[in-house]
């Protein structure tokens, strides 16, 4: 058996990552650069790498989380991230998550 720890692994938590704090109407396309993790609140979150290289963390809210994990979603995955804005029964965010597959043959 052979364990690796986080810092085997390329992804430099020192990279130059930001918080993704959108407004309703924002959304974030781009590559799953690392494997999602949970974080504080224990919801998954994701680190996404745009095309133009900018590197964001998302959010741990529950609809995300739920999301992550029935589409499951991993390194390498190109996704894209709306943000609907708050419900308005609980006040809670509001995201829908995309994968791309491949399109299949009719």
């Amino acid at each position: 058996m052979a364990w690796k720890s986080e810092q085997d692994f390329e992804f430099d938590s020192n990279d130059d990552m930001e918080f993704w704090n959108p407004e309703a109407g924002d959304s974030l396309e781009g590559t799953v650069k690392i494997n999602p993790k949970k974080g504080a609140y224990e919801k998954y979150y994701l680190v996404i790498e745009d095309e133009d290289g900018n590197t964001w963390a998302t959010t741990q809210c529950a609809r995300l989380d739920f999301q992550i994990k029935k589409m499951k979603i991993k390194e390498g995955d190109y996704v894209l991230i709306e943000y609907n804005g708050r419900l308005e029964e609980n006040n809670a965010h509001d995201y829908t998550l995309y994968v791309d597959v491949e399109e299949e043959d009719e």
